[in-house]
């Protein structure tokens, strides 16, 4: 990974991608609950805000959201298979600690099963990579199918002038996350789609936060044949 800021663009779209190998609805019971878990340091004061947005682009999919307070990064997830890379964040060459996201799957469906949550999402302040693919670094979200789990980082979202600004981005990959899981892994081609791939923050801060028609359709199918 390298440390120049002059690279940066690259680097990050190559670490974003996420597999677009298939368009599948994923079979799960619907209405069910939604679990949302803190691992790590996160701000508490987006959570009505995040609520409000994922039951308007969601709706009817949930019987309830339910919130869970602080889990912290356990110490298993220092001592395996983490990254020590350079940060992308910024002009100095400090280097930071990446997680992978099977590490925080596992903490999820200990709770997921604890909780009696059928769809699972963690929020988490510490920068991520992919398990999947350990070329997938500083990534904004990953969604896992099989679990029915899905981890959003804060760590590249934060824009430092304007607090508004982060948590749009914030609300705009939950849904993402959530989508990924409800209509499988597919990325939307309308530009304006909360489902299009975003590379890098302006790509998140030019989208909506919403489905388009498209993806609408999508979901009312699904709503269709789970018959709510």
């Amino acid at each position: 990974m390298s440390k120049y800021r002059n690279e940066q663009e690259i680097l990050v779209k190559r670490a974003l991608g996420l597999p677009v190998n298939q368009k599948t609805y994923i079979k799960n019971l619907y209405p069910c609950n939604l679990g949302i878990f803190f691992i790590g340091k996160i701000s508490t004061s987006i959570l009505e805000k995040l609520k409000i947005q994922i039951e308007l682009v969601f709706h009817s999919f949930f019987f309830d959201i339910k919130f869970f307070g602080e889990k912290k990064v356990e110490t298993c997830l220092y001592n395996t298979h983490t990254k020590v890379e350079y940060n992308l964040l910024d002009e100095t060459t400090e280097e930071v600690v990446l997680f992978p996201t099977n590490g925080f799957y596992s903490i999820m469906k200990t709770h997921m099963v604890i909780e009696r949550t059928v769809i699972g999402l963690g929020l988490t302040n510490v920068p991520i990579y992919s398990s999947s693919d350990e070329k997938l670094l500083f990534l904004f979200g990953e969604a896992n199918l099989k679990h029915k789990c899905a981890i959003v980082s804060t760590h590249n979202l934060v824009d430092l002038n304007k607090s508004e600004t982060t948590e749009l981005r914030l609300i705009k990959e939950v849904i993402h996350e959530i989508g990924h899981i409800i209509l499988g892994l597919e990325h939307c081609f309308n530009e304006n789609c909360v489902m299009q791939f975003s590379a890098n923050t302006k790509e998140i801060d030019r989208k909506s936060n919403h489905l388009c028609e498209k993806c609408k359709l999508y979901l009312e199918n699904i709503r269709t044949r789970s018959n709510f």
